[in-house]
């Protein structure tokens, strides 16, 4: 069973956040484009590669008009390799996040998955668990890995095998409209650039001083559905809980004092009103829209805010001035924790076409040369994994904001490369809803969810 090793993820950032870009290297590994649609490819046979992807991607900058919908940037790349390789035919499909931890597993049932799939490590992990994955580190040329920052070639590494190929990689810290405070005079109670860190006691200072009720609310955390766990985590981790310790797996480690201080204090949000309303059923796209219209002060997310915010504004859909900038998670009292990071990858489905095989990998090292890894870290607010992309971002001043708190306080453990992640982490949410609807009390939520997690790992 391999296991993530914080000290590994640590070191990644580090590199990573210091990689300087070597322009020269760009297109590494993509023996595609040294071939413009030569004659080589008059005699290949014809071959259709299907490709799955979420709906990352929106108003490209310089591509702005041919990029206004999910799938637009996608389908654009599938052209220029289809022009270079006219005997390919690239069918592209676009899963919404709600669509992807559903429809892939039942394509994989039904025996008929895609050839690639682009979606977070903590999905494709599971496929490499169950064999139905490529193992790619005998398929891809060894100048191409030699390119990739190698701590992320050993987290995509399970079972001895490179299961997927690492893309780019998100960090979520608190992110705050400004504005909100701005308009009252109260932006002195927001941390700085040059010092990002807040206590919970200073949180509260700063909230009370913009809350109205029913109209602007400073804090949301998605517990509708699973896939907002990290933004759970994040409050979780700020009162110094943790959801395994010391990289044990055998257990959870949630279940602590610290943890029903959290949800305790989660609940008084929700109780006074500050939270967003209805929180227990709260889709991501309706806490974004409260965002959009001015009435939400403080939300965990990534840096990829930005670009929606940007598509919002682009369709008319935000309300008055938006400041928004990236600040750390509040903590408890002597709590000094870090910030989630998660990568996504391209994981290639077995093949049983050796002559097919041979142009799905072709179109990977495609998808993922230098040129376009700098596209999607830029354009999701991410981190890209290859040595020669750099670091795209580093003129914009929430990217090294989140940089410093990187540097500075570390990275959290959300076990998302542990085989039973995909059934442990569905477990937490509707303990939070229960805690919030009051049918059960922090205490009481912790010990059942450690009771069915410790359940699981234990198989």
């Amino acid at each position: 069973m391999r296991r993530f090793r914080l000290p590994i993820m640590s070191g990644l950032l580090a590199i990573l956040l210091m990689a300087t870009a070597c322009s020269g290297q760009q297109g590494k590994g993509t023996g595609s484009e040294g071939n413009a649609g030569g004659d080589g490819d008059s005699k290949e046979k014809p071959v259709t590669i299907t490709y799955w992807i979420d709906p990352r991607f929106q108003l490209i900058e310089g591509m702005e008009d041919e990029t206004k919908n999910y799938g637009d940037y996608e389908k654009i790349q599938a052209q220029k390799f289809m022009d270079l390789h006219p005997h390919v035919t690239i069918d592209i499909q676009t899963l919404t996040w709600d669509d992807l931890p559903k429809k892939v597993p039942v394509a994989i049932a039904g025996g008929t998955p895609p050839d690639i799939l682009r979606d977070y490590l903590g999905r494709t992990a599971q496929y490499a668990y169950e064999g139905v994955l490529e193992n790619l580190e005998d398929l891809l040329p060894k100048e191409e890995l030699d390119d990739y920052i190698q701590d992320y070639l050993d987290l995509y590494t399970i079972d001895g095998h490179l299961h997927a190929l690492p893309a780019y990689a998100w960090a979520a810290g608190l992110v705050v409209n400004k504005e909100l405070w701005s308009k009252k005079g109260k932006e002195n109670l927001l941390p700085t650039p040059e010092n990002p860190y807040w206590t919970i006691e200073q949180f509260d200072e700063a909230i009370q001083a913009i809350a109205e009720k029913n109209k602007v609310f400073p804090y949301a955390v998605q517990i509708a559905v699973p896939q907002g766990d990290q933004g759970i985590l994040n409050l979780l981790w700020g009162f110094g809980a943790k959801l395994f310790k010391d990289g044990d797996y055998s257990k959870t480690a949630l279940n602590s004092p610290e943890a029903v201080k959290a949800l305790e204090y989660l609940v008084k949000l929700n109780d006074e009103g500050k939270l967003q309303p209805s929180a227990v059923t709260t889709q991501a796209g309706e806490i974004d829209t409260l965002m959009w219209q001015g009435q939400l002060g403080s939300v965990s997310d990534t840096l990829a805010v930005w670009a929606r915010l940007n598509a919002a504004k682009e369709e008319g859909k935000t309300n008055g001035e938006h400041d928004l900038v990236m600040v750390h998670q509040p903590n408890d009292e002597g709590v000094s924790n870090g910030v989630p990071v998660g990568p996504t990858g391209f994981a290639v489905f077995k093949q049983d076409d050796e002559y097919k095989l041979k142009w799905v990998i072709e179109f990977l090292l495609y998808l993922n040369n230098t040129e376009h890894q700098q596209v999607y870290a830029k354009s999701a607010g991410q981190f890209p994994v290859k040595k020669s992309a750099g670091v795209p971002m580093k003129d914009d001043a929430n990217y090294r904001v989140l940089q410093k708190i990187i540097e500075e306080r570390g990275l959290e453990d959300m076990g998302v490369t542990h085989p039973k992640y995909a059934e442990f982490r569905v477990l937490l949410q509707p303990e939070i809803q229960a805690v919030l609807l009051k049918q059960k009390t922090p205490a009481q939520a912790l010990e059942d969810y450690e009771r069915a997690v410790n359940k699981i790992l234990a198989k």
